[in-house]
Order: C-alpha cells, then sequence, then structure tokens
C-alpha cells in the first residue's frame, strides 16, 4: 500500500505539468467562448457558443489522450527503461497509472459539468432558452425519478460514468500489447493497429450481446420504465417499423468481457512480454 501511494504521488508530480496546461487551455476556451456567445454580437457570438460547446466535450478526451501519450512514452519510450527498473511488478505500476487516469478523468468531467452548464447559460441568453437553474434541475430530476425506479437510475448514472472512464483502459492495452515482440516491428503503427482491433472487437461484442441477451430499457408499465425483451433481430428485420423505443442492455455485458480481458492482458503484459527497442 505504501508503494502504490508513493507511485500515486509521484504520477501527480510527473504528470501536473502536462495536465495543467490541458486543463487550463480548455477551461480558458470554454469560459471565454461562453461569454462571447452571450454578448449577441453578430457571428462572434456564434463562435463564442460554438467553442463553448466544443470546449465542454473534448474536455475529457483531452485529459485521457495526453495520459495516454505520457503512458507511451515513460512506459515504451525514451523513459521506458527508468519505469521499468523500478523495483516493483510491473502490474503495479500498470495499475497506479491507470488509476491515476479514472481520477484525473473524474476532475476532467466536473470540468465538463462546469462548461456545459456556462453555454446553456449564454445560449439561453441569445435564444430564450430557460438559463439552467436549481429549480430547472430539480425538476428534470423530478421527471427522471418518477419515469424509472431508483435501482434503474443508479444503473444508468454507473453506465453512463463507465461510458468515460473505459476508454484509458483501451488505450492502455493497445500501447502496451501494441509494443508487445510479435508487433515490433510496427515500430508506432502496432499500438494504432491494436487500437483499431479493439474498436472492431467491441462494435462485434457488441452486436453479438444484443443478440444473446434479448433485454432492453422500454416502457414496461404505463409511463414507467422497466426492463423489457428486445428481441434485435426482429427489430431489424421489421426495418421502418420498427418500434425504436426500446434501449438494448446486451451490449453492456459484451462491454464488461472486454474491458476485464483488457485489464488482465495489460496487467501480464507488463509483467512478462515488455519488450523495449
Amino acid at each position: 500500500m505504501k508503494t502504490t501511494t508513493r507511485l500515486l504521488a509521484h504520477e501527480r508530480l510527473r504528470t501536473r505539468g502536462s495536465l495543467g496546461t490541458t486543463f487550463g487551455v480548455i477551461a480558458l476556451i470554454g469560459v471565454l467562448g461562453s461569454l462571447l456567445g452571450a454578448t449577441g454580437w453578430p457571428a462572434l457570438s456564434q463562435l463564442g457558443l460554438a467553442l463553448g460547446m466544443l470546449a465542454a466535450v473534448v474536455a475529457v478526451p483531452a485529459v485521457q489522450l495526453t495520459l495516454a501519450a505520457d503512458y507511451w512514452r515513460t512506459g515504451y519510450g525514451r523513459t521506458g527503461y527508468f519505469t521499468h527498473s523500478i523495483p516493483v511488478r510491473g502490474s503495479t505500476i500498470f495499475w497506479v497509472k491507470l488509476a491515476w487516469a479514472m481520477i484525473v478523468s473524474l476532475a476532467a468531467l466536473v470540468l465538463t459539468a462546469g462548461l456545459a452548464l456556462l453555454a446553456w447559460w449564454a445560449a439561453a441568453r441569445q435564444s430564450g432558452l430557460t438559463s439552467p437553474s436549481y429549480s430547472v434541475l430539480s425538476d428534470a430530476w423530478t421527471t427522471v425519478t418518477a419515469a424509472a425506479p431508483a435501482w434503474m437510475i443508479a444503473a444508468g448514472l454507473i453506465a453512463a460514468l463507465a461510458s468515460f472512464l473505459i476508454w484509458p483502459v483501451y488505450y492502455y492495452f493497445s500501447v502496451s500489447v501494441g509494443h508487445e515482440r510479435r508487433l515490433a516491428g510496427l515500430g508506432a503503427g502496432g499500438p494504432v493497429v491494436v487500437f483499431v482491433l479493439v474498436y472492431v472487437a467491441t462494435q462485434l461484442l457488441s452486436l453479438l450481446g444484443m443478440i444473446v441477451l434479448p433485454f432492453g430499457v422500454g416502457e414496461a408499465d404505463g409511463e414507467t420504465l422497466g426492463i423489457v425483451r428486445f428481441d434485435l433481430l426482429s427489430e431489424m428485420a421489421a426495418g421502418a417499423s420498427a418500434s425504436n423505443n426500446v434501449m438494448p442492455v446486451g451490449f453492456l455485458a459484451a462491454s464488461i468481457v472486454l474491458v476485464v480481458f483488457c485489464l488482465w492482458r495489460t496487467a501480464r503484459s507488463w509483467n512478462h512480454k515488455v519488450a523495449l527497442a
């Protein structure tokens, strides 16, 4: 535990410069863009709103890609030898780097929420939409709690959060496996090839999961949401006449299986398959 804490503190100190720059630039663009959007100046206002919303959208991917580049550089680049000479198991270093990526991603989500509210406020000033306020958010929450049971809301929030946190797992898996001996000849192309394969596997497994687990979220009792039967093949055969009012959940099981595999395989790569040039 003491070693893990030290490694985590080292990750924070080592990445604070690049992360501070990324967070600062995104926050500056988001705030200035939204303030410009609120002015109502012709053309400049629309540009400002676009920048404000763009900053909110890219905040999480930007910090995750910043850490993925750091993971690549410190694990397999110029300082890779130093990283792998640290007297702890390679998988320990990997888990610490991934934990730091999760913490930073959560911080980026907070920034995303703040920038989104600011962009919403700026857009409301120009279009007459309702501005963000406690009463508006409270009414929205009341609508959600009236339409779905508590367990489904909690599961939905966890699934939404996981959709943001899942990407460092794929990035780190691609970088580590892409640098193993069998792909070493591809150079920097190895991680890119592995990431493309992971993306394709994600799509195929999601499709398979929705076929094998024929369930989804839809209206189960009047206007209340619940788990209902969802036959993907029948929906696809129906074409334009498909109901389209049920969200399948089979892809979630497929994503969990793929994430667990990527975590196990990346840890194994750090312990047994590192091949530095």
